[in-house]
């Protein structure tokens, strides 16, 4: 009950200070984790839309497109349209484009890797930042963190850029810590590897460069349905983009599929 009401008198200051400073951006990103962290959905969402316009002002492409992905899981107009503002503020207008059609020439052509980096170093970064919101990790660690990943090195190779392998190194409680609250936010159980050993042929479903660089990891196959393992499983763009290649590819899809039949059954 102490908690929450020092969250309620600290909501009531920012929401003072915001008239005093609108667009501000300390006040804003208070004030959405903390009307999350109340249950307010309705004014966690307006927050979030006042804090992207302020991060756009700002230029601040990381945080914006962070809060653009996360505005994007609201289904209400004005969420994606601020969403959509800054995809295209970033990366450009969207351009309509006529579905392929279904070819065997050959293998996908790929990006290559530095492609898969920058966006592995957005994601990770937008990572660290929730987990510095939530107190899933201390702000030392996530400044630590940030570090490292803008000071990696130009991409020749493909390498792991995760935030929580840099968090495991550095103290093995914090990244536990840390891989406890990302598979308890994205609802995912947690896979070891040295249980399920991917198979060759399973590895090449996916491009080495993704599987190697972002740590998303095919360990089964359960009929049509891939399982993959993933570092970071708060990242829906990568999920979407597994998908895409792979068809379903997280295990709580599996487990709902089994579920499912199991009760079909009884």
């Amino acid at each position: 009950m102490a908690d929450t009401t020092r969250l309620l008198e600290g909501i009531a200051y920012f929401e003072n200070m915001l008239k005093l400073m609108p667009g501000d951006r300390t006040t804003l990103e208070f004030l959405s984790v903390a009307y999350e962290q109340i249950g307010d959905a309705a004014k966690t969402r307006q927050t979030l839309i006042l804090l992207a316009q302020a991060l756009l002002k700002e230029k601040d492409q990381d945080a914006a497109e962070a809060i653009g992905s996360r505005l994007a899981g609201y289904p209400d107009a004005e969420a994606q349209a601020m969403a959509k503002t800054i995809r295209e503020t970033f990366h450009g207008p969207e351009i309509p484009t006529t579905p392929a059609e279904p070819t065997t020439a050959g293998p996908e052509v790929d990006h290559p890797v530095a492609h898969f980096i920058l966006e592995a170093v957005k994601s990770e970064a937008a990572l660290v930042r929730l987990l510095a919101n939530r107190n899933a990790i201390d702000p030392a660690a996530a400044e630590a963190v940030q570090r490292h990943l803008g000071g990696l090195p130009e991409a020749t190779r493909p390498f792991l850029v995760s935030a929580l392998s840099i968090l495991y190194r550095d103290s093995t409680s914090t990244g536990e810590r840390a891989a406890a609250f990302v598979a308890d936010a994205a609802n995912t159980p947690p896979v070891s590897l040295d249980a399920f050993m991917p198979s060759p042929a399973l590895l090449e479903v996916l491009p080495e460069n993704l599987v190697r660089v972002r740590g998303a990891v095919p360990f089964a196959r359960l009929g049509d349905t891939l399982l993959v393992a993933l570092l970071n499983p708060t990242d829906e763009a990568l999920k979407q983009e597994i998908t895409r290649r792979a068809g379903p590819a997280t295990a709580e899809d599996v487990l709902e599929k089994i579920y499912a039949e199991r009760d079909k059954a009884v």
